[in-house]
């Protein structure tokens, strides 16, 4: 929206653009009140819907200039009137250029209508808002823009003007890329333009697509255009091919000339010699379209100019391993990254980037902050620079990068602009599309003018012929272009078909591949499904355990294999296997080719055994626990499978890993279903428990919940006392996540009674955990310090440290008001928990430490823990609160000391917590910022405040809350004449009976006692 030729930019929340969007959307008539109080905020009460909308209606006048132009206030009414006031809509604007193509008679006026309407629509009307009401308006902006489209095609086919056509054909295909028709009709277009290789592009992309989301393959109708595009080429051409063959030379492993990418290395060698912002290099194509192959001539290149390359790769969804391209990508320098690390001896830093990089050693110890960890990266990457010069990290297969290596990427691209050090990556984009943290990172970067993208399109017809001809094998060089249609790998297959004595024609890559591995010899043929089963990248180490080869017999199969350019050796070179090789495929889709020719029966066989071999090396460590998993899962190990899936999770949760170690967990969930009962309810248990940790949303809760009683009572029958006890630790965790004080005071209360019939060292963290939580809530006082004395004395007897002990105590001094001791027993309990690396329990001691500081009145003491805070939510990431919690605490510190442009930072961070439903902390924050309101003689935005933060604390059943809510309600408005019939000293009355003797902290307890002399009245 623009006014006065500048655009609105101050309507930020989604609450206030949901109101602005409702009135400007129907502003050709009044909205009532009630009516928009219903449609924007649909699960509030009624009186809690109209509160919010007068609340959003105040903000929307403050937002908006020269409010009174544009909006209509009545007391039932509210209405948009543009008609006074210079007002621009590109959502009117949209439907207006529609409506006078289809009402014009003039064909050039019709065009010129349609191609306004096609260039205003931008994306889906307020793509951030969620609210049911603009459902309806979304789909038929959406379906206008859709017949728009399909009318501008239509339109420019009937001129022949199919280059345009074509244009907006792959518009249409980008809004909607499961339309099977906007495919047929893009392949018709590309047909009737002569471009049959592109035509056939576009069906093989949809036959990707369709089978990737759908399932499915193309309609008879889809494959009839091909049919038809077939047919018109076999009557234009002649299709006699020259059928001499030569014998395959064997001779070191080929390696294909770059051809037909000029343009490409010229901006290769401009974005490694040129100071510039664009600290990314991303080069994006289909498979086999070359992007590894123009990685190689970078890394060439690189190396010729004396600098040094760092590389890895992204590993495949189901092979779940955190900053493994990275690990891979540190150890590649092993001379460099020697010398830095001697350079770093005695730095902090390092140690937790060594721990990392040891695959043989024990878990990092010293890996307590991911912030040190990628300081660490970052520091020796500009060491590195310092000792050779430039230095590019080559990351291959973005699409495949766990979350955890995306963030370092992202933070170490940050970081290192204008030095060195560069990053180039390779992708495909309809995969790097499903994987979002790769997908925002690289949007992020776009946004920030930091990329330097190269798309690689197919070669033309005379570079796919020059490739081809490299085999000096006579070929049809127009079949080869119609039928690679431009895909280097697909060409060269064609061409070592036709080179070679195989029989295989060219039209099917699956079968071009496999006539050329039945050229191998048997051992080599033999061998190479055992490497293709485990992975892109294999170690010599691990398929010697596995492989029925003599040494000899082995590294023979293994030159063969190199020679025919179907493996190469690796980059790695990793200090815990100096004796160990390492090898990669030269392509995916060969090793694909490769894996499926093992038969189902075996196939399992050879997961099996490459599981217990990857078991046996891994020894103690769980660094190969998800590669174990994932092998012991193919090879139908469930009892493996389930057990190493946790010890994965579970390392993940101690990487930082939350996304990582939530998927591992559901997938051992998977695993341990047809478990004996015995091991199946205590891996589920425990791997719910992982989960939970993770991140789960709201909706979850339920279920979660339900699954996890049942599994805990079935603990209990199967007298699995320890088990029965972590289940109920997974119970709590997540009732305190979610703000469910009831169910966080009964689970502590079931769990501290299970807890006394464990094993000591349980029962001593049972009973700390239970307590623990019951003071943080400040539910039953008396009988959570005795519960948290009782788990000291009993923890001090099994010489165990617990965090929740010392963070439970505080919580109790908290609730007494000792702020002082309340600080120590607090900064104790975020030390231990930082040492047991126990991320949630350590953003739980810090925000108590925060609070400590806001009720001791001191609010920017509050600051450095909010932002310590922010750190370690960071680090949790997923459905958490933690960086919601953080943000709120951090704007009320800030709004009560006054900082400039606080209290727009306040609303949006009240927004955010309405957003995710925590309503504990909400009522914290609200009544906080209403007390400030009261200081400042601000009573009409501190009323609001107060009422919504008794509603919630009321919802939540928080008694001191409450009272604080309502001691703030109380205050201010003494003086008031009164919307409703209570006066102060009635509410306040209405205040004790509520109350009706619940305990209070003794700051809410001051905040109620302060009330009496106030009214001077009796209670």
């Amino acid at each position: 929206m623009a006014y006065a030729n500048e655009l609105v930019t101050s309507v930020q929340t989604p609450r206030l653009q949901s109101l602005l969007a409702h009135l400007v959307l129907h502003r050709h008539a009044p909205q009532s009140r009630q009516h928009l109080a219903v449609c924007i905020w649909p699960d509030s009460t009624d009186s809690q819907a109209r509160t919010n909308l007068r609340r959003e209606l105040y903000h929307l006048r403050q937002a908006l200039p020269d409010a009174k132009k544009f909006l209509d206030i009545r007391p039932n009414t509210l209405q948009w009137r543009p008609a006074d006031s210079p007002f621009h809509l590109d959502a009117a604007d949209f439907e207006a250029a529609v409506a006078l193509a289809q009402q014009t008679q003039d064909v050039v006026i019709r065009q010129t209508a349609l191609e306004k309407a096609i260039s205003l629509y931008q994306g889906d009307l307020l793509p951030s808002c969620y609210d049911d009401w603009i459902i309806p308006e979304r789909n038929q902006l959406r379906q206008t823009y859709v017949h728009a489209l399909d009318t501008m095609i239509e339109y420019l086919q009937e001129q022949r003007e199919y280059g345009a056509a074509i244009a907006y054909a792959h518009r249409r295909l980008t809004h909607d890329p499961l339309c099977e028709a906007a495919y047929r009709r893009l392949m018709q277009l590309h047909g009737l333009n002569g471009d049959r290789a592109s035509a056939l592009q576009v069906y093989h992309r949809c036959v990707e697509v369709l089978e990737a989301k759908l399932g499915v393959e193309p309609s008879p109708a889809t494959c009839e255009v091909v049919e038809r595009l077939q047919t018109w080429e076999s009557k234009a051409k002649d299709q006699n091919l020259d059928n001499s063959k030569f014998k395959i030379q064997n001779s070191k492993s080929f390696h294909p000339p770059l051809i037909g990418r000029e343009t490409e290395c010229r901006t290769l060698r401009h974005w490694l010699t040129t100071e510039n912002t664009e600290q990314l290099l991303l080069l994006t194509g289909e498979p086999g379209i070359g992007k590894t192959r123009l990685l190689d001539e970078l890394r060439a290149s690189v190396l010729a100019a004396r600098g040094q390359v760092l590389q890895g790769r992204g590993f495949e969804a189901e092979m779940v391993r955190p900053y493994g391209a990275w690990i891979d990508a540190l150890r590649s320098g092993p001379q460099a990254t020697h010398r830095a690390a001697q350079a770093e001896a005695g730095d902090g830093l390092s140690v937790a980037l060594d721990r990392l990089l040891s695959t043989a050693g024990n878990e990092p110890e010293a890996l307590s902050d991911r912030a040190q960890l990628f300081d660490a990266v970052v520091e020796r990457l500009l060491r590195l620079a310092a000792d050779c010069g430039l230095t590019v990290v080559i990351l291959d297969d973005l699409q495949w990068l766990d979350e955890t290596s995306i963030a370092l990427l992202h933070y170490a691209s940050r970081l290192l602009r204008g030095s060195l050090v560069r990053f180039a990556c390779a992708t495909r984009p309809r995969a790097l599309a499903q994987n979002a943290p790769a997908a925002g990172f690289i949007q992020a970067l776009q946004r920030e003018r930091c990329l330097q993208s190269i798309d690689l399109a197919p070669l033309n017809r005379a570079h796919t012929s020059e490739l081809a001809r490299t085999f000096h094998s006579p070929v049809d060089e127009e079949r080869l272009f119609l039928d690679s249609g431009g895909n280097p790998l697909f060409a060269l297959e064609i061409a070592r078909s036709a080179h070679s004595d195989s029989a295989a024609g060219p039209g099917n890559l699956e079968v071009l591949i496999q006539a050329r591995l039945q050229q191998l010899e048997p051992a080599a043929r033999e061998l190479l499904p055992w490497a293709a089963a485990l992975g892109r990248s294999f170690r010599l180490t691990t398929l010697a355990q596995v492989a029925d080869n003599s040494p000899m017999g082995l590294l023979a199969a293994l030159e063969q294999l190199e020679q025919y350019g179907i493996i190469r050796p690796g980059t790695d070179s990793d200090p815990d296997f100096e004796d160990d090789i390492e090898y990669d495929f030269a392509h995916d889709m060969v090793r694909q080719v490769a894996y499926q020719r093992l038969s189902q029966p075996r196939r399992r066989w050879v997961h099996l055994q490459l599981a217990q071999a990857l078991e046996h090396l891994s020894g103690k460590t769980d660094t190969l626990a998800g590669e174990i998993a994932h092998h012991a899962a193919l090879g139908g190990n469930r009892t493996l499978a389930a057990a190493t899936a946790l010890r994965a999770a579970q390392r993940c949760l101690r990487l930082f890993a939350y996304a990582e170690a939530s998927k591992l967990a559901q997938r051992g969930i998977q695993h341990c279903q047809k478990l004996k009962d015995e091991q199946r309810v205590a891996l589920h248990l425990e791997l719910l428990g992982v989960y939970v940790l993770a991140g789960v949303s709201r909706a979850q809760v339920p279920t979660l919940e339900q699954e996890l009683q049942g599994l805990i009572a079935e603990a209990k029958t199967l007298k699995l006392k320890d088990t029965a006890a972590i289940g109920l630790e997974a119970l709590i965790a997540l009732s305190y996540d979610h703000g469910d004080l009831t169910g966080v005071h009964q689970h502590s209360l079931q769990a501290a009674e299970t807890g006394r019939s464990t094993s000591p060292a349980m029962t001593a963290r049972t009973l700390a955990n239970s307590g623990s939580c019951l003071a943080d809530i400040g539910r039953d006082m008396p009988q959570a310090e005795a519960l948290l004395l009782e788990a000291q004395s009993l923890a001090a007897r099994v010489g165990i440290e617990l965090s929740d002990i010392p963070h439970g105590l505080g919580c109790v001094r908290r609730f007494a008001g000792d702020w002082a001791e309340a600080r120590q027993l607090l900064a104790t309990g975020w030390q231990q928990a930082r040492r047991e690396q126990d991320h949630w329990r350590e953003s739980v001691c810090l925000l108590n430490l925060a609070l400590v500081e806001f009720e001791a009145g001191t609010p920017g003491a509050a600051l450095p823990y909010c932002q310590e805070m922010a750190i370690v939510a960071d680090k949790i990431g997923g459905e958490g609160s933690e960086a919601a919690f953080a943000e709120g605490l951090s704007a009320l510190a800030q709004y009560q000391l006054g900082h400039t442009d606080a209290a727009a930072r306040l609303e949006s961070a009240l927004t955010t917590l309405r957003q995710i439903d925590a309503k504990r902390m909400l009522a914290f924050v609200l009544t906080a910022a209403a007390e400030s309101d009261l200081q400042r003689e601000h009573p009409e935005t501190a009323i609001p405040r107060a009422e919504e933060a008794l509603q919630v604390a009321q919802i939540v059943d928080y008694p001191s809350s409450i009272a604080l809510a309502w001691a703030v309600l109380i205050r201010a408005t003494v003086g008031i004449e009164p919307d409703s019939a209570k006066s102060p000293a009635e509410q306040l009355q209405a205040l004790h009976r509520a109350l009706d003797g619940s305990p209070l902290s003794a700051r809410a307890r001051r905040a109620v006692d302060s009330l009496n002399p106030m009214l001077a009245i009796e209670v």
